[in-house]
C-alpha cells in the first residue's frame, strides 16, 4: 500500500507558508505576512478553509497545542467542519462546501482530492468493525455528500463514492461506490448510456 508524503517520509520539506501560497495559487514568491493574515482573518471561502488547515497542521508539528486548539476551534466556528491537525492531507484538496465534514486523525488524504459537506472520515473504535485504523484516499477521490467511511478502508486512486455511501470495504481504484452498505460497480468514463 503506497504512503502519503507528507513531509516525514525523508523527502525534503516545503515551507509550510510556500506550500500554502502554491496551494492556493498566490504567487511564485512567499506570502507576505499580510496576505496570510487575510488568508486567516478576512477572506472566505476555500482558501480560508485550507488556510486554517494547513496553519493548524504547522503549528501542531511545532508542537504549540493552544494555537492548534485555537485554529481547529476558528475551523469549527467558522465553517462547522472538524479537522484533525494530525491527519495527513496532500496538496490539492477541494473543499467546496465545508460543512459538517469530519477527519479523524490518522486519515490519509492523497493529491487532488474533493470532499463534499457532511463526509466523514473516522476509525473504527466500537462495533463489528473494531480496528482502530482510519480510512486512506488515494489520488483524485471524489467523495459526494453524506458519505461515510468509517474504518481501515482504502478507496484507490480515481474513485468515486457516491451520496450517502457507507463504505465498510475497500473501493479498488476507478470504481464507484454506492449504496448502503457500498457496493462497488466501475467507473464508466464517456460510456455510451444509450442500450
Amino acid at each position: 500500500m503506497k504512503r502519503i508524503a507528507d513531509g516525514r517520509s525523508g523527502a525534503p520539506e516545503v515551507p509550510p507558508l510556500i506550500a500554502l501560497a502554491t496551494e492556493l495559487r498566490l504567487g511564485e514568491r512567499p506570502p507576505r505576512m499580510d496576505q496570510l493574515l487575510w488568508l486567516l482573518f478576512v477572506r472566505q471561502g476555500r482558501g480560508r478553509v485550507l488556510a486554517l488547515i494547513r496553519c493548524a497542521q504547522h503549528a501542531h508539528r511545532q508542537g504549540r497545542p493552544r494555537l492548534t486548539r485555537w485554529l481547529c476551534r476558528r475551523l469549527q466556528r467558522e465553517f462547522g467542519c472538524y479537522v484533525q491537525p494530525d491527519s495527513r492531507i496532500a496538496p490539492g484538496l477541494k473543499m467546496p462546501h465545508p460543512q459538517g465534514i469530519v477527519i479523524g486523525s490518522g486519515t490519509e488524504i492523497g493529491r487532488n482530492c474533493t470532499i463534499f459537506q457532511q463526509v466523514t472520515l473516522g476509525g473504527a473504535r466500537m462495533g463489528d468493525w473494531q480496528d482502530g485504523r482510519y480510512p486512506v484516499l488515494h489520488d483524485n477521490v471524489i467523495l459526494f455528500a453524506g458519505a461515510k467511511l468509517i474504518g481501515g478502508v482504502v478507496i484507490g486512486d480515481g474513485a468515486v463514492v457516491g451520496a450517502n455511501a457507507v463504505v465498510r470495504g475497500d473501493v479498488p481504484a476507478s470504481h464507484v461506490a454506492v449504496g448502503v452498505p457500498a457496493r462497488c460497480l466501475p467507473l464508466r468514463v464517456g460510456a455510451d448510456t444509450e442500450a
